[in-house]
């Protein structure tokens, strides 16, 4: 195997310790944060954090992977494949690069796109205290959304559910329903959590530790699951009207897309990483958004979750259907091919380079 699929792993212990040996080779200056829980071979999980440039440096450009998990099998590859390769080596001055490896070690570790509370971190990032959101269409589709059983019988029926929603709603508003979040099913997919989670507290310290000093930061989210395949999505969560927007164009150009204005392969939801980021680093100029890269189709990935959700209801790791479930959203997450590696690979390297040159603007 050679090129940038050499640095992608089949395990979550693999890729923790390729990312940690390749930064430590690299003369990067470590950080462990560490799991309450451990792995399914009782592994130690951790966020670890891999730091190159000076530690007041007032531009600073983060790469984090594994905010869904199972998405760090991409994410982990990339960043292996960066510090191995050198991308830090020769930073310009007063710029710092900062790589969060395995944003939720206990999703990623479990093949799993949630944590250990069923919770999206991505919909997570919000003021608890506060009403939550709402997402009626979810309500109306709840049943259907989280079928009883995989039986064929029942996915038939969860799928006639959400087309004649669609059909009735629009496309749209299915994807909305489906991905924007819920926070009233805590057994449910896409739950959003009623608190500031493990891996939502730990990465708010690494913000302020890492880039306390910063005046200009970016951010690079790297995600999977939406889109066609190995293409590339930047998504700023921000409207089109923006600063943020407007940078994010400069610096990347049309694959730069805002689902506020329902222009992305993603919908608008709330309570995401850049919400984080922007509080954490108030008054500064931040620039964050996902980097999101396609896999299966949608359907595919749509029926990953469930089976998945359905699993963690029934028995976790204990059902004898787990080995089977647990490739299968593995799957719709992380496309194990050479070429798709690559793909991936290489439009990363193109939107950090860019990020580098942006911080200097």
């Amino acid at each position: 195997m050679s090129g940038a699929a050499q640095y992608f792993s089949q395990s979550y212990g693999e890729a923790r310790q390729r990312f940690l040996d390749a930064a430590k080779a690299a003369g990067a200056v470590i950080n462990h944060h560490v799991h309450p829980l451990t792995g399914p071979s009782g592994e130690t999980l951790a966020t670890d954090v891999a730091r190159f440039g000076p530690r007041e440096a007032t531009r600073v450009l983060g790469i984090g992977s594994g905010t869904h998990g199972v998405e760090g099998y991409c994410g982990s590859g990339i960043q292996t494949a960066f510090v191995t390769e050198g991308f830090a080596k020769d930073l310009p001055r007063d710029t710092a690069v900062v790589f969060i490896h395995a944003i939720n070690p206990y999703g990623f570790a479990w093949n799993r796109r949630v944590n250990e509370d069923n919770v999206d971190l991505n919909r997570n990032f919000l003021d608890h205290s506060k009403p939550h959101p709402e997402n009626p269409g979810y309500e109306e589709l709840a049943d259907a959304i989280n079928p009883p059983d995989l039986s064929p019988e029942a996915m038939a029926e969860s799928r006639a559910q959400l087309k004649a929603y669609a059909d009735r709603h629009g496309a749209a508003a299915m994807q909305h329903a489906l991905s924007a979040g819920q926070y009233t099913h805590a057994d449910g997919v896409q739950f959003g959590g009623l608190e500031p989670v493990w891996s939502n507290r730990t990465l708010r310290n690494i913000i302020r530790e890492e880039m306390g000093s910063a005046e200009r930061v970016i951010f690079v989210d790297i995600h999977t699951g939406l889109g066609a395949r190995g293409a590339g999505e930047m998504i700023c969560v921000e409207p089109e009207t923006s600063g943020a927007y407007a940078r994010m164009r400069r610096w990347w150009g049309d694959i730069v897309h805002s689902p506020v204005g329902g222009a992305s392969v993603s919908s608008d939801v709330p309570g995401s990483i850049p919400l984080c980021f922007a509080e954490e680093l108030k008054g500064r100029e931040v620039t964050s958004g996902g980097l999101e890269f396609g896999t299966v189709p949608i359907r595919e990935v749509t029926v990953a979750l469930q089976s998945d959700n359905w699993l963690h209801q029934n028995g976790g790791a204990a059902n004898p259907k787990a080995a089977e479930i647990g490739k299968l959203i593995r799957d719709a997450f992380y496309v194990d091919a050479d070429d798709w590696k690559e793909m991936v690979t290489a439009q990363t390297r193109d939107v950090c380079k860019a990020a580098l040159r942006g911080l200097q603007d």
